[in-house]
Protein backbone atom coordinates (compact mmCIF):
# COMPACT_ATOMS: atom_id res chain seq x y z
CA UNK A 1 0.00 0.00 0.00
CA UNK A 2 1.37 3.64 -1.11
CA UNK A 3 1.34 6.17 1.81
CA UNK A 4 1.10 9.09 0.39
CA UNK A 5 1.51 13.36 1.94
CA UNK A 6 -0.07 16.39 0.46
CA UNK A 7 1.12 20.02 1.31
CA UNK A 8 0.28 23.29 -0.02
CA UNK A 9 2.50 26.07 -0.87
CA UNK A 10 2.24 27.50 2.63
CA UNK A 11 4.19 24.95 4.20
CA UNK A 12 8.28 24.08 3.92
CA UNK A 13 8.63 20.84 2.02
CA UNK A 14 10.55 18.52 3.86
CA UNK A 15 11.15 14.29 3.58
CA UNK A 16 9.20 12.32 5.52
CA UNK A 17 9.89 9.29 6.86
CA UNK A 18 7.74 6.75 9.24
CA UNK A 19 9.09 3.94 10.85
CA UNK A 20 12.26 3.72 8.06
CA UNK A 21 9.49 4.29 5.22
CA UNK A 22 9.21 7.10 2.71
CA UNK A 23 6.36 9.12 2.89
CA UNK A 24 5.79 10.21 -1.10
CA UNK A 25 4.88 13.48 -1.13
CA UNK A 26 2.19 14.32 -3.74
CA UNK A 27 0.10 16.88 -5.85
CA UNK A 28 -2.97 15.10 -5.33
CA UNK A 29 -4.49 12.56 -3.14
CA UNK A 30 -8.04 10.74 -3.33
CA UNK A 31 -9.77 10.61 0.21
CA UNK A 32 -13.44 9.40 0.69
CA UNK A 33 -14.03 9.63 -2.69
CA UNK A 34 -13.03 12.87 -3.74
CA UNK A 35 -9.71 14.45 -5.48
CA UNK A 36 -7.97 17.05 -3.31
CA UNK A 37 -5.36 18.85 -5.14
CA UNK A 38 -2.17 20.91 -3.17
CA UNK A 39 -3.00 24.08 -5.38
CA UNK A 40 -6.81 23.53 -4.25
CA UNK A 41 -8.15 23.42 -7.87
CA UNK A 42 -10.85 21.26 -8.81
CA UNK A 43 -9.87 20.30 -12.21
CA UNK A 44 -9.15 17.28 -11.61
CA UNK A 45 -12.28 16.18 -9.36
CA UNK A 46 -14.63 17.96 -11.70
CA UNK A 47 -13.33 15.66 -14.23
CA UNK A 48 -13.86 12.90 -12.12
CA UNK A 49 -17.32 13.85 -11.51
CA UNK A 50 -18.12 13.87 -14.94
CA UNK A 51 -16.12 10.76 -15.30
CA UNK A 52 -18.92 9.53 -12.90
CA UNK A 53 -21.64 10.76 -14.77
CA UNK A 54 -20.75 9.18 -17.64
CA UNK A 55 -20.55 5.84 -16.41
CA UNK A 56 -23.68 6.12 -14.65
CA UNK A 57 -25.91 7.01 -17.65
CA UNK A 58 -24.50 4.42 -19.70
CA UNK A 59 -25.20 2.10 -16.63
CA UNK A 60 -28.81 3.05 -17.55
CA UNK A 61 -28.57 3.81 -20.79
CA UNK A 62 -31.04 0.91 -22.74
CA UNK A 63 -33.49 0.85 -19.98
CA UNK A 64 -33.56 4.89 -20.21
CA UNK A 65 -33.71 5.17 -24.08
CA UNK A 66 -36.88 2.87 -23.69
CA UNK A 67 -38.41 4.96 -21.10
CA UNK A 68 -41.48 7.37 -21.38
CA UNK A 69 -39.95 10.55 -20.73
CA UNK A 70 -41.21 11.47 -17.13
CA UNK A 71 -39.28 7.97 -16.06
CA UNK A 72 -36.31 9.18 -17.92
CA UNK A 73 -36.09 12.79 -16.13
CA UNK A 74 -36.48 10.85 -13.15
CA UNK A 75 -33.93 8.42 -13.82
CA UNK A 76 -31.89 10.95 -14.49
CA UNK A 77 -31.82 13.04 -11.46
CA UNK A 78 -31.61 10.35 -9.39
CA UNK A 79 -28.88 8.87 -11.00
CA UNK A 80 -26.47 10.79 -13.07
CA UNK A 81 -26.93 14.27 -10.81
CA UNK A 82 -26.09 13.09 -7.72
CA UNK A 83 -23.02 11.08 -9.15
CA UNK A 84 -21.98 14.57 -11.16
CA UNK A 85 -22.69 16.84 -7.36
CA UNK A 86 -21.17 14.27 -4.91
CA UNK A 87 -19.09 16.46 -2.41
CA UNK A 88 -19.85 19.65 -4.27
CA UNK A 89 -21.62 21.18 -0.48
CA UNK A 90 -17.23 21.41 0.31
CA UNK A 91 -16.58 23.01 -3.28
CA UNK A 92 -14.74 26.59 -3.86
CA UNK A 93 -15.79 26.28 -7.33
CA UNK A 94 -15.33 28.68 -10.65
CA UNK A 95 -17.47 29.62 -12.98
CA UNK A 96 -15.75 27.23 -15.72
CA UNK A 97 -15.86 24.32 -13.42
CA UNK A 98 -19.86 24.75 -12.92
CA UNK A 99 -20.21 25.10 -16.92
CA UNK A 100 -17.42 21.78 -17.76
CA UNK A 101 -20.48 20.19 -15.72
CA UNK A 102 -23.00 21.90 -17.42
CA UNK A 103 -22.22 20.91 -20.50
CA UNK A 104 -21.61 17.20 -19.74
CA UNK A 105 -25.34 17.12 -18.39
CA UNK A 106 -26.59 19.05 -21.21
CA UNK A 107 -25.30 16.24 -23.83
CA UNK A 108 -26.74 13.43 -21.78
CA UNK A 109 -30.23 15.05 -21.05
CA UNK A 110 -30.09 15.74 -25.32
CA UNK A 111 -29.19 11.97 -25.54
CA UNK A 112 -32.56 11.76 -23.96
CA UNK A 113 -34.52 13.78 -25.27
CA UNK A 114 -34.87 15.83 -22.19
CA UNK A 115 -34.08 19.55 -21.10
CA UNK A 116 -31.13 19.69 -18.64
CA UNK A 117 -31.47 20.97 -15.08
CA UNK A 118 -28.98 24.23 -14.35
CA UNK A 119 -25.97 22.56 -13.05
CA UNK A 120 -25.29 26.40 -11.19
CA UNK A 121 -28.58 25.96 -9.24
CA UNK A 122 -28.19 22.33 -8.49
CA UNK A 123 -24.27 23.04 -7.15
CA UNK A 124 -25.91 25.88 -5.14
CA UNK A 125 -28.85 23.68 -3.36
CA UNK A 126 -26.59 21.53 -2.17
CA UNK A 127 -23.61 24.11 -1.29
CA UNK A 128 -26.64 25.82 1.53
CA UNK A 129 -27.81 22.66 2.28
CA UNK A 130 -24.84 22.16 4.40
CA UNK A 131 -23.62 25.75 4.99
CA UNK A 132 -27.59 25.52 6.61
CA UNK A 133 -26.21 22.76 8.92
CA UNK A 134 -22.80 24.20 9.88
CA UNK A 135 -24.48 27.67 10.67
CA UNK A 136 -26.23 25.75 13.40
CA UNK A 137 -23.48 23.85 14.37
CA UNK A 138 -22.02 24.34 17.87
CA UNK A 139 -18.38 26.26 17.66
CA UNK A 140 -16.39 23.21 18.95
CA UNK A 141 -17.47 21.16 15.89
CA UNK A 142 -14.59 20.67 12.89
CA UNK A 143 -16.96 21.38 10.45
CA UNK A 144 -17.46 24.73 11.94
CA UNK A 145 -14.19 25.60 13.08
CA UNK A 146 -12.48 25.00 9.90
CA UNK A 147 -15.05 27.11 8.06
CA UNK A 148 -14.19 29.81 9.63
CA UNK A 149 -10.38 29.54 9.86
CA UNK A 150 -8.14 31.27 8.18
CA UNK A 151 -4.89 29.40 8.23
CA UNK A 152 -2.86 32.00 6.55
CA UNK A 153 -3.67 34.71 9.45
CA UNK A 154 -4.98 38.27 8.82
CA UNK A 155 -2.17 39.40 6.92
CA UNK A 156 -3.10 39.85 3.21
CA UNK A 157 -0.65 37.84 0.81
CA UNK A 158 0.55 39.35 -2.22
CA UNK A 159 -1.88 38.98 -5.37
CA UNK A 160 -4.96 37.74 -5.24
CA UNK A 161 -5.58 35.25 -1.90
CA UNK A 162 -7.39 31.80 -2.53
CA UNK A 163 -11.20 32.12 -2.00
CA UNK A 164 -12.26 30.41 1.18
CA UNK A 165 -15.48 28.10 1.61
CA UNK A 166 -17.63 30.56 3.50
CA UNK A 167 -16.65 33.50 0.88
CA UNK A 168 -17.75 31.43 -1.75
CA UNK A 169 -21.28 30.96 0.17
CA UNK A 170 -21.38 34.42 0.01
CA UNK A 171 -20.51 34.96 -4.05
CA UNK A 172 -22.48 32.33 -4.90
CA UNK A 173 -25.59 33.76 -3.19
CA UNK A 174 -24.92 37.38 -4.73
CA UNK A 175 -24.35 35.85 -7.69
CA UNK A 176 -27.77 33.79 -7.72
CA UNK A 177 -29.70 37.12 -6.62
CA UNK A 178 -27.82 39.15 -10.15
CA UNK A 179 -28.91 36.09 -12.23
CA UNK A 180 -32.39 36.18 -11.04
CA UNK A 181 -32.66 39.50 -11.44
CA UNK A 182 -31.80 39.37 -15.18
CA UNK A 183 -33.98 36.72 -15.71
CA UNK A 184 -36.76 38.68 -14.34
CA UNK A 185 -37.64 36.31 -11.65
CA UNK A 186 -37.24 38.36 -8.27
CA UNK A 187 -40.67 39.20 -8.37
CA UNK A 188 -41.46 35.52 -7.97
CA UNK A 189 -41.11 34.50 -4.27
CA UNK A 190 -39.47 37.97 -3.03
CA UNK A 191 -39.96 37.76 0.59
CA UNK A 192 -38.00 34.74 0.60
CA UNK A 193 -35.10 35.79 -2.13
CA UNK A 194 -35.37 39.13 -0.31
CA UNK A 195 -33.42 37.37 2.53
CA UNK A 196 -30.53 36.87 1.05
CA UNK A 197 -30.61 40.66 -0.16
CA UNK A 198 -30.47 41.69 3.77
CA UNK A 199 -27.33 42.79 5.46
CA UNK A 200 -27.06 40.46 8.12
CA UNK A 201 -24.21 37.16 6.74
CA UNK A 202 -25.59 33.93 5.89
CA UNK A 203 -24.30 32.06 8.91
CA UNK A 204 -26.41 34.58 11.14
CA UNK A 205 -29.50 33.44 8.62
CA UNK A 206 -28.62 30.27 8.41
CA UNK A 207 -29.45 29.81 11.54
CA UNK A 208 -32.72 29.66 11.39
CA UNK A 209 -33.76 26.95 10.25
CA UNK A 210 -37.30 27.33 8.53
CA UNK A 211 -36.00 30.53 6.58
CA UNK A 212 -33.24 28.40 5.14
CA UNK A 213 -35.13 26.19 3.88
CA UNK A 214 -37.58 28.25 2.39
CA UNK A 215 -34.62 29.67 0.80
CA UNK A 216 -33.38 26.46 -0.69
CA UNK A 217 -36.83 25.59 -1.71
CA UNK A 218 -36.59 29.02 -3.78
CA UNK A 219 -33.51 27.82 -5.68
CA UNK A 220 -34.96 24.56 -6.78
CA UNK A 221 -37.98 25.54 -7.56
CA UNK A 222 -36.01 28.45 -9.86
CA UNK A 223 -38.45 31.54 -8.05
Amino acid sequence: MKHLSMMNKYVTRSDIDILNTRIEISQKVKYLGRTFADDGSLTEEVARRIRAGWAAFNAIRRELLQSPQKIRIRLLTTTVIPAMTYGCETWTSKEADTKRLQRAVSNMFEIAGCDPPDMEKQVLRRKLKWAGHVSRMKYDRWAKIVSEWDPRGSARPRGRPPKRWADDITDSIKSFIHNEALRGNLGHGRRRIGILEARRAWSTVGRDRVTWRSLVRSIQDGN
